[in-house]
């Protein structure tokens, strides 16, 4: 067969100033939207605030009385909950790594600096851990992807690669420009002529660079956001959950029509002209993106509540298998999408204030179909209890009561959750109740 040259026509997604900001949108969590909007709002002429809006009617929900004020209305009182830093990862830690991935993330964490950047060698930690530095880096890397985005990054230019591609996906010239002139940012001509940009291009560039948090730990300052406030409410109303989405304080926003008007001048200046298109795309993008953040975060929601209400009325040990790839399945969205719509959201519920990955578990299969990690913990605990007291089941002994229900599992693998479960072993067992 002769070469030859073929001409195709191939589809390429170019992201829109507007889409640009619809997507940076559904990463926020609440607090940060708040003041997103809030100073968009003082800076961009073509958005107005919505005033005297009027609620929708709705019966009182009086099932919020046990973890709120009863003199207090639902929609008028801010619920804010203050977990520390190490509480809020830990929680994730336990959920999304096993039991030696779980000792390696922990030590990761507690060698990060006040700003949530790893102070500690990766090499000093595997050898203290006895551990391949291979492993502690794949520990890491998940571990960078947990709330806060970034925890335990080696460093700025790290962090900020990471938010790009959290953001808008991999971006190879914005990962170039931070990798090799992040100590240049501000010098729009030098970076206009080395990327070869036109100095509009390096402008947008630089603002969106300046627009990414400085270190993971940004948002958990005493003098920048205290508190987590929950970006969605579910409560149990007449033995049925409901979903609240909170956008207390989060300004109802419209567009203006003055200076819509102003820019269909014809005699308008070129620069006056370029500007207010690029604040026109971006109110757009606001609007847009705020109700499209609400719209997918309810149904991502509702979804996880129809797979988890028994883990949100009788906790933890009811945690029920669920896959990121699940959820995005069911609402008609990509993994990725659903993982950015999620990432740094946090619930208040029955049970407490919890991440959205919260409600995500592994699981083992089973004659049955798949059982979460956490159930078969409970069941392993519920063995023990219920043991001969004068002859504890070996670890081996539990494996085939398991199998025997159907559910296949291996002796190490019911060593290993009995250990995170802080169980001893059989011998220990019996030398305690001897004595």
């Amino acid at each position: 067969m002769k070469p030859s040259l073929q001409l195709k026509i191939k589809p390429k997604l170019k992201l829109t100033p507007s889409l640009k900001h619809q997507l940076a949108l559904l990463m926020l969590p609440k607090l940060e939207l708040e003041q997103t909007v809030k100073q968009e709002l003082e800076e961009n002429p073509f958005l107005e605030e919505i005033l005297n809006v009027i609620p929708e009617n709705k019966e009182p929900i009086k099932d919020l009385s046990s973890y709120i004020q009863e003199e207090e209305n639902f929609r008028l009182k801010t619920l804010t909950y203050k977990p520390s830093l190490y509480e809020i990862i830990e929680t994730q830690i336990e959920l999304e790594f096993d039991s030696t991935e779980e000792k390696i993330a922990k030590e990761l964490v507690a060698n990060i600096n006040e700003k949530g950047f790893l102070e500690t060698p990766i090499e000093e930690i595997a050898k203290k851990l006895n551990q391949p530095v291979e492993k502690v880096e794949e520990v890491r890397q998940k571990l960078i992807r947990l709330e806060p985005l970034g925890i335990a990054s080696k460093d700025i230019k790290e962090f900020l690669k990471l938010q790009i591609n959290e953001i808008f996906g991999k971006d190879e010239l914005l990962e170039k420009i931070i990798e090799n002139d992040i100590e240049n940012i501000n010098k729009i001509d030098y970076i206009t002529k080395k990327y070869n940009l036109s100095k509009e291009e390096a402008e947008k560039i630089i603002n969106l660079i300046k627009c990414l948090v400085p270190y993971p730990t940004y948002n958990f300052d005493a003098e920048t956001s205290p508190y987590i406030e929950p970006d969605i409410f579910i409560y149990e109303k007449n033995g049925k959950f409901e979903v609240e989405i909170n956008e207390t304080g989060i300004p109802k926003l419209k567009l203006t029509n003055q200076y819509r008007k102003l820019i269909s001048k014809k005699d308008l200046p070129e620069n006056t002209k370029k500007f207010l298109e690029d604040k026109l795309q971006k109110a757009i993008g606001i609007i847009k993106g705020i109700e499209q953040r609400r719209e997918n975060l309810k149904n991502i929601v509702n979804a996880l509540v129809k797979h988890q209400e028994e883990f949100l009325r009788k906790g933890k040990t009811h945690l029920k298998p669920l896959k990121l790839k699940d959820i995005a399945e069911e609402v008609g969205l990509h993994e990725s999408t659903v993982s950015r719509i999620i990432s740094g959201k946090y619930a208040q519920t029955p049970i407490g204030v919890i991440p959205l990955k919260a409600f995500f578990s592994r699981a083992l299969s089973s004659t049955t179909g798949e059982v979460s990690t956490e159930k078969i913990k409970l069941l392993i605990k519920d063995i023990i209890e219920n043991e001969n007291k004068e002859k504890p089941l070996s670890d081996d002994a539990i494996a085939k009561i398991l199998q025997e229900r159907g559910i296949n599992i291996a002796r190490r693998t019911v060593a290993k959750y009995r250990q995170e479960l802080k169980i001893p072993g059989a011998r220990e067992r019996r030398v305690k109740n001897e004595n």
